[in-house]
């Protein structure tokens, strides 16, 4: 429970640092929609209510989960992701170099 919710928190912060009204806002948000939903899931399921409801607040979570990793592929594809991409290459690039110098 309490690492669904850190999960959560971390994510609620990502949405903050995405640009306002990207894919890759609405993706961490939904992430950290999806991660409160799990974190709820498994404070309800100590007071032993219903497995049914639990199963519902779990597949919504899922759901959101699958949501969450679909705007972050049109993040990807729309090129939301530039600077990221930009930057990891750059780093590989600089990984290549430095190994081939030892």
């Amino acid at each position: 429970m309490i690492a669904a919710a850190l999960i959560a928190v971390i994510f609620a912060l990502q949405v903050r640092k995405a640009q306002p009204r990207s894919s890759r806002q609405l993706a961490f948000g939904a992430s950290a929609a999806a991660f409160v939903l799990f974190a709820l899931t498994n404070g309800l399921a100590m007071f032993y209510l219903d497995p049914n409801l639990l199963q519902i607040i779990t597949m919504i979570g899922i759901a959101l989960l699958a949501v969450s990793l679909m705007l972050m592929v049109r993040a990807y594809s729309q090129g939301e992701m530039g600077d990221k991409l930009r930057r990891a290459r750059e780093m590989i690039a600089e990984e290549r170099a430095r190994t081939k110098q030892r």
